[in-house]
């Protein structure tokens, strides 16, 4: 029979347990999640602007030539294009088979001249230069040719190894050729292919003036003669392309160890660190119980030493899974990885050492690296064409520029300290070459850099905020704004990174949102009530903190509102005009309206102004629309105008019968019933809409004058009824007080055509036939007649 715990016994059984908790390495706290930080999310190239770079000389801030380094389609790149090197000299001709002694050499503007005898040159002399790859050649001439070339030519011609060649001809033309004072005149003879400086260097160039005819047109002065040779040339330089980028805001997974506290063996803890206590003897330091975070690895031991000290440290270390028992201390050497354990214990000994740091990293912190070297390697200085890595300023890698692909790994926890919270890393290519002038091309390409080992651990604790409270406000008001972000707190998330959602019961009379971390309240117009707001706040790791409050909005009588009218209202003078007029009151139905002006008259019911402006000119007229409280004002700014109104008075064609065929004049009568003149006043006459005619513009008409024009109409045939129609300004190019009564229109009924019978001693034909006739029919009538007519008349008895 099994017998259960007294009460008491069970209290000490707790209590004990609570006391011997810390060193069984019972947490507090639980762990909600633990997972691991990208330390350098900038390695993976996809924003530009997190990196810097630059390219100079080396050894110097002067920028450099042939280097470029760019971030690009998520990598960085260390591109370094050398061209062809080339230079260029100009070889001047020094000998002469014609004796022309004053066009040898460089120009110095004697020269030698000739209105008929070739002037030849040659002698080129290209030593220590036939060396070089030749590139390019180019013929210079410093020569003039004094006046126009009629009927004369001047003949440029080469010759070498037997080959003559005719390269130009000057003739016919219009003035002084002059090559001496300006530039020299050029010819390309071809590239390296097409020479070479055996061929140049018997190279002769021969200038020949041709006369024709006993006088002479112009003389040809020569001065000097060279060769401008482009060759290839050896050339040496160093350049070094540079891109640096920093992180910050990051926990750096370093540890590091109270060397105030822990076990002391002939060793203290003075102003530089740990160091012995009796000169020329050896003591140890024994650290306390390091824990490893949970989820995570212990990386690697490192200590610093302080200035000039002598390294002479041991460092040992005893591992324990419990944090109890640990095993015996054994031998590492700086910056190697320890085994996976969750406890450990560092011991350092030291002679003449003084100890300023001792730090463990965690996770082993690694900086990887992976990219290729694409192209031409043609040139380097291989000793010194490297590409390296520094960290916070160290150098962390050296490595030659070798074509291939590369992935390297480094651990750098020695050169983190605890507490950082920024990483700087830069890369660097550098290029030095000593080549023979060939064209080159390399790329130094990185794709990632990435920095292991981070982690971040979130514990299960709710975050806390000051609560906001009920709030009341006035309907129409400005809102409120409530510092909220501020006055909240969390163990392990930063407030910008708190979660803040917040639940309107009531948005119809509210508005609340979240704005740079405080809370905003804005109330919808012409709204008032309450409204419940729940805001729950919640960390990284999903626990919450949440408040209700009440929001209560008192209402206010709004005054009407009047909407603005157009800047200018053109009205006419004395004409009644419609104003539109725009108004609300979201609070009140009784309203009443004014004016300042006895001819503007307001018409609440159908939302105008009705005005008759006595006085042409600019007026303003103040209206005001008022409820039982307070009046709502805006000012209606007026243009009276005084216009004309034009209109067709009537149309008249007279009395006689209108028949098929005849010409009649329609007669239009326009007056004018507006207050002002009107000029060129264009009328148009149509029958059955197609038009009769445009006559000349009535040039003037005073208010209250008739004007009339006439239209010519040929009236058609078949046709028993035509409206005849006259619209004057049809165009609208007059501006009037009415612009509907401008068309006036009358039904004309068409007679037939009358027939005359011939009288018996011959034809006769009326006048109104003889003007409907065309030249057509009366061609048609006379080719009948010649066809069917006798051949020849006679008398019949």
């Amino acid at each position: 029979m099994r017998s259960g715990l007294k009460p008491a016994t069970l209290v000490m059984v707790v209590l004990i347990l609570l006391l011997i908790a810390p060193y069984n390495g019972v947490a507090a706290r639980t762990i909600h999640d633990a997972h691991s930080v990208d330390l350098f999310p900038s390695g993976d190239f996809s924003q530009p602007n997190q990196w810097a770079v630059d390219d100079t000389l080396t050894y110097s801030n002067d920028p450099a030539t042939y280097t470029e380094t760019m971030v690009a389609e998520n990598k960085l790149s260390f591109i370094h294009q050398r061209p062809l090197n080339s230079q260029h000299y100009t070889f001047w001709a020094q000998t002469s088979t014609t004796d022309s002694n004053a066009s040898r050499y460089a120009p110095d503007l004697a020269y030698s001249w000739s209105t008929g005898p070739e002037i030849s040159v040659n002698g080129f002399n290209f030593n220590s230069y036939d060396q070089y790859e030749l590139l390019n050649v180019e013929l210079l001439l410093h020569i003039r040719i004094t006046d126009a070339l009629y009927q004369d030519s001047v003949r440029i011609s080469t010759e070498y190894s037997g080959q003559y060649d005719l390269i130009k001809t000057f003739a016919h033309t219009t003035g002084e050729l002059d090559f001496m004072n300006n530039p020299a005149w050029t010819y390309s003879l071809g590239d390296g292919v097409n020479n070479s400086w055996e061929n140049l260097s018997s190279l002769e160039v021969t200038l020949d003036y041709v006369s024709v005819g006993s006088t002479d047109d112009s003389q040809l002065n020569v001065d000097a003669v060279g060769l401008r040779i482009e060759y290839r040339s050896a050339w040496y330089g160093g350049e070094v392309g540079h891109a640096s980028s920093s992180i910050s805001g990051i926990e750096v997974p370093i540890s590091s160890l109270d060397l105030a506290s822990g076990i002391f063996d002939n060793i203290a803890y003075s102003s530089c660190g740990l160091e012995s206590s009796i000169e020329g003897t050896s003591g140890s330091w024994t650290s306390d119980t390091f824990e490893t975070p949970p989820s995570q690895r212990i990386g690697r031991i490192h200590y610093e030493l302080a200035n000039e000290s002598l390294d002479d440290v041991i460092l040992e270390y005893a591992s324990s899974s419990d944090g109890i028992i640990f095993s015996n201390f054994s031998i590492i050497d700086e910056n190697i990885l320890l085994p996976d354990v969750a406890f450990v214990k560092v011991k350092v000994s030291t002679i003449t050492a003084c100890i300023n740091s001792i730090s463990i990293d965690i996770n082993d912190p690694r900086l990887s690296i992976s990219g290729q070297i694409m192209g031409n390697l043609d040139g380097f200085n291989s000793q010194y064409t490297r590409w390296m890595v520094y960290i916070d300023g160290d150098v962390l890698s050296n490595e030659a520029i070798t074509a291939g692909s590369f992935s390297l790994s480094f651990p750098i926890g020695k050169y983190l300290t605890a507490g950082q919270t920024s990483i700087d890393v830069e890369i660097k290519s550098w290029f030095n070459w000593d080549s023979e002038g060939n064209k080159s091309t390399t790329i130094v390409e990185i794709n990632s850099v990435a920095i292991t080992g981070g982690y971040e651990l979130e514990w299960d604790e709710d975050p806390v905020c000051t609560a906001v409270g009920d709030q009341t406000l006035i309907e129409d008001g400005s809102g409120i704004i409530l510092p909220f972000t501020s006055r909240c707190s969390d163990d392990r998330t930063a407030l910008n990174d708190l979660q803040i959602t917040l639940e309107n019961s009531n948005p119809d009379v509210v508005t609340v949102d979240l704005a740079q971390g405080d809370i905003r309240i804005s109330l919808k117009s012409e709204e008032s009530g309450q409204a419940v707001v729940t805001t729950t706040v919640s960390d990284s790791a999903g626990n919450i903190w949440s408040e209700t409050f009440t929001i209560i909005v008192e209402s206010v009588n709004d005054s009407p509102v009047v909407n603005e009218f157009p800047s200018l209202v053109p009205v006419e003078h004395d004409y009644l005009t419609e104003v539109e007029l725009l108004f609300h009151d979201v609070d009140s139905t009784t309203l009443t309206a004014f004016s300042n002006r006895s001819w503007a008259v307001i018409n609440l019911e159908l939302g105008i102004i009705e005005i008759t402006a006595p006085n042409p000119g600019y007026h303003s007229v103040l209206i005001s629309v008022c409820d039982t409280n307070s009046c709502s004002e805006r000012v209606l700014d007026l243009e009276v105008l005084a216009l004309p109104d034009l209109i067709v008075e009537s149309i008249d064609i007279g009395d006689d019968t209108i028949r098929e065929g005849d010409l009649v004049d329609v007669r239009v009568y326009v007056r004018n019933n507006g207050r002002t003149n009107a000029n060129l006043i264009s009328v148009r006459c149509d029958a059955d809409n197609v038009l009769i005619a445009i006559p000349q513009p009535i040039s003037f008409l005073e208010p209250g004058e008739l004007g009339v024009v006439t239209c010519s109409w040929i009236v058609p045939e078949g046709d028993e009824l035509v409206v005849l129609s006259a619209v004057v300004d049809r165009g609208l190019e007059i501006d009037e007080v009415d612009e509907s009564n401008n068309e006036a229109e009358i039904v004309v009924t068409i007679e037939a055509a009358e027939i005359e019978n011939p009288a018996s001693d011959g034809l006769q034909i009326s006048s109104s036939m003889m003007q409907t006739l065309t030249v057509v029919s009366l061609l048609a009538i006379i080719g009948l007649f010649a066809l069917f007519a006798p051949s020849k008349i006679r008398k019949i008895e």
